[in-house]
């Protein structure tokens, strides 16, 4: 819907209870093509809209705007992705103005650019604004760290986990009661090994040319430089270099339009000569069978981010992992030094180090299948108990609630 249309064409939605008054959410993001943010958005639309809430999404737009459509979200078009100042300040008038014609109770941005906006929004129309602090942004220098502390200037600051929130308390300064951790959800019963498609999975394992005999070592996600992707790159010439054999390595992810990264991660696997071990296979919508093929699913991210959608889809769908010990350690996966082996989910690295990361993955592939498979069905045991969508949805109710300042059904 263009952002000129959205006078007049909402009605007021039943609460679940008559003491619970419904609210108007609205999200903003830059865009609503495929990534974590926009699941994230999607997933907090489809937990307003089933507790009776009214969700917006505020974006370019992108593919997965019918996504969010299912998920009970209405979505306007904005250009809230420039980093341009006074589109920024002409995007923040048109959400005040949205704001008002909507009877917000609060806007929630969801990244820097749109988060300024929203602030600014935020002064003139007076709804209040949060944000959800989803990464550890880069400070090189103070007009740097000026640009990201607008992701703690709002009423709240959301927190995927405690790592995550301690670091925003320690960089900022913020009141930790000004912090609420909220951890991802996981639709448990979508990522399910259950769910997979024989047909589909023989597709897809054709479409990426894996053969029966092969290990597949995957890892999704966009190809960018603080995922760094490179260093499986390296760890798997160091695999082959041992002398293993029968493993690929499959890239599963958007290449950033912007970014030469992507080339340069290309010229390094042809310069190790790795092309018959390594794939890029682009954005695939058929995830479950992505999972399905994979005897490893891996994250080389260098920084420290939130709780990685992929790790923890990954698990519930009975995959090991190898994970960066940059991502938040033992709140995304079950592994050593935290606890024993006997109840890992997964292995960490320490990140950046291409080394240990094939140390890492030669040892998973060492453990045999069986062994494997026993670490897959105990990291899908432990995301259904951490991260179910019904404690995602209590949890950010409650803090909508709260900033919101309307009264909870009793």
């Amino acid at each position: 819907m263009p952002h000129g249309d959205f006078r007049n064409r909402f009605v007021a939605i039943p609460a679940n209870h008559p003491n619970e008054q419904p609210l108007t959410v609205v999200q903003v993001i830059p865009d609503l093509q495929p990534s974590g943010t926009a699941n994230h958005a999607i997933e907090i639309a489809e937990a307003l809209s089933r507790a009776k809430h009214r969700a917006i999404i505020v974006s370019e737009g992108g593919r997965m705007e019918s996504a969010a459509a299912r998920a009970g979200a209405t979505v306007i078009k904005l250009p809230v992705a420039s980093k341009n100042p006074s589109q920024m300040y002409a995007n923040a008038r048109k959400l005040a103005e949205l704001s008002r014609d909507l009877n917000a109770d609060l806007l929630h941005a969801q990244s820097r650019a749109p988060a300024w906006s929203c602030l600014v929004a935020n002064k003139i129309s007076k709804v209040p604004f949060i944000a959800t602090y989803d990464g550890s942004f880069s400070e090189r220098n103070p007009l740097k760290r000026f640009y990201n502390s607008v992701m703690v200037r709002g009423s709240r600051v959301i927190a995927p986990g405690e790592r995550l929130a301690k670091m925003v308390e320690e960089r900022y300064g913020t009141a930790r009661e000004k912090i609420s951790v909220v951890p991802n959800a996981i639709d448990f019963e979508t990522f399910n090994p259950a769910n997979v498609d024989p047909v589909q999975r023989a597709l897809l394992a054709n479409q990426w040319g894996v053969e029966p005999k092969d290990r597949v070592i995957l890892l999704p996600g966009r190809l960018s430089r603080p995922k760094a992707p490179h260093l499986l790159v390296e760890a798997a010439a160091r695999l082959r270099e041992a002398g293993l054999k029968d493993f690929i390595c499959i890239f599963a992810g958007e290449h950033p339009g912007r970014s030469g990264y992507a080339g340069d991660v290309w010229d390094r696997v042809h310069q190790l000569g790795l092309s018959n071990r390594v794939r890029f296979a682009g954005h695939t919508e058929d995830m479950l069978s992505a999972y399905s093929l994979a005897d490893i699913v891996v994250c080389t991210s260098v920084s420290q981010g939130g709780h990685r959608r992929a790790i923890l889809e990954a698990q519930a769908m009975g995959v090991p992992v190898a994970v960066s010990d940059s991502e938040s350690g033992d709140e995304i996966v079950r592994a050593a030094p935290y606890i024993s082996d006997a109840r890992a989910t997964g292995v960490l690295y320490r990140s950046g180090d291409s080394a240990e990361l094939a140390q890492t993955l030669f040892k998973l592939l060492a453990m045999g299948a069986p062994a494997r498979r026993a670490m897959g069905v105990r990291g899908r045991e432990w995301i259904a108990s951490h991260f179910s969508k019904e404690s995602f949805a209590e949890r950010l109710l409650a803090v909508y609630r709260e900033v919101a300042r309307k009264p909870a059904a009793r």
